[in-house]
């Protein structure tokens, strides 16, 4: 059964990834994952994977023959030994996500936390009966004295790295109004929603106390 009543749905599933959430179970008709990200987990592999029903995917893997876009035996590999400890990997990101968002709610020089664990998140209860009670490993927040703040925020981490990917076994940050949004306006980035303090954190394996005293 499709959700939209007979249009066909893709839906990009690699923040959840299948630990949270299975959109197929919802009725979408195909998902797709970026196995650079928490499938492989581990910053060594470039690719992605659809996943659909027999009729669809059938269709995409002819496609992937002609025009050459399947991975490496070893990329293939690789992100088949990451996806082992997945569920491990999953839990604890969460679990370090959790902690973050909380430290940070209570920091005034935190202008706002965007994190669906947290009770006053617009879709928290959406969230926690979809995602099954955990709510991913990435935390965004908005620093209040924007721009500088941000830029000096992210050359002070010890531990933690700038980086533009996400997902893998150790915490990353990224500043998406000096990378990944660079290009856009700033009325193109507010009317996304995304202010020059904006900051995204994708948490990853290691101790809770130890992420939350870096970002101290």
């Amino acid at each position: 059964m499709c959700v939209t009543g007979g249009r066909q749905v893709l839906v990009d599933n690699t923040l959840a990834t299948p630990m949270l959430l299975r959109p197929l179970v919802f009725g979408a008709d195909v998902v797709v994952h970026s196995t650079t990200k928490s499938l492989s987990g581990h910053s060594d592999v470039t690719g992605g994977v659809a996943v659909a029903n027999f009729e669809l995917t059938s269709a995409i893997h002819q496609s992937a023959r002609v025009w050459g876009s399947v991975p490496d035996p070893f990329a293939a590999w690789l992100t088949v030994r990451g996806i082992r400890t997945l569920p491990l990997r999953v839990d604890r990101a969460c679990e370090n996500a959790m902690a973050v968002a909380d430290f940070l709610s209570t920091r005034s020089d935190i202008r706002h936390v965007h994190y669906p664990g947290i009770r006053s998140h617009p879709q928290h209860d959406l969230a926690r009966a979809a995602l099954g009670g955990r709510f991913s490993g990435m935390v965004t927040f908005d620093l209040a004295d924007g721009l500088h703040a941000a830029s000096a925020f992210v050359r002070g981490f010890e531990a933690i790295k700038l980086a533009p990917s996400l997902g893998e076994r150790r915490t990353t940050i990224s500043h998406p109004a000096k990378t990944s949004h660079r290009s856009l306006s700033a009325d193109e980035r507010a009317e996304l929603g995304i202010s020059d303090g904006l900051i995204r954190m994708s948490c990853g394996i290691e101790s809770a106390a130890d992420i939350v005293a870096d970002i101290a």
